[in-house]
């Protein structure tokens, strides 16, 4: 395994659209390698998601947590190829999220709090699943970057858009019952 390096904001993989994966390569040597490593990477960076483009790969592969286990664990979804549709488009939740390719930095975001996610897993095998609160928005995160867009296209409110550090001596985290008080979707989940 290998821990890979991490396309910062500016890079042009990070914009682009990423091309699907065949099905019948998924449990290969070459896409079940970059899984490996995708891992190994996100633990190194303590992210709680992590998308292919974000380590120089334009395919559409990511990484998603933010769910707990059976055993109060971190859980995290390997999705590959994925399909969001929206459960219900009035109920948002909004949170300061960061990313892996904006280091320090965080925005808050609203997005939908309830999804359903259609994607092959690892094993390549097809699966469907709803998510709520906080795994819905990682996950969300996550497929943004699959089609070229980051967390900063999405901030509303460029008053709310700083450094970590900042954000938590000037901004008032818990102004919103919605919002995570650690500050981020992603750099927990850094993306």
């Amino acid at each position: 395994m290998s821990i890979l390096k991490i396309a910062r904001m500016g890079h042009p993989v990070l914009r682009m659209k990423c091309e699907p994966i065949d099905p019948k390569k998924i449990t290969g040597p070459e896409v079940q390698r970059l899984i490996r490593d995708m891992f190994e990477t996100m633990a190194e960076y303590n992210g709680v998601g992590l998308a292919a483009p974000q380590v120089h790969q334009p395919v559409q592969l990511a990484v998603a947590g933010g769910e707990a286990d059976e055993e109060g664990g971190p859980r995290f979804r390997i999705i590959i190829n994925p399909e969001i549709t929206v459960l219900d488009e009035n109920d948002k939740l909004g949170m300061f999220e960061g990313c892996l390719s904006l280091p320090g930095l965080n925005g808050w975001v609203e997005r939908p709090a309830s999804i359903q996610v259609k994607a092959y897993n690892q094993k390549g095998e097809q699966e469907e699943f709803t998510l709520e609160g906080y795994p819905a928005i990682v996950m969300q995160h996550e497929c943004d970057h699959l089609q070229g867009v980051l967390y900063v296209d999405r901030i509303e409110d460029l008053t709310r858009f700083a450094f970590e550090e900042e954000a938590g001596r000037y901004l008032d985290l818990d102004e919103d019952d919605n919002e995570d008080d650690t500050g981020d979707t992603d750099d927990t989940e850094e993306t």
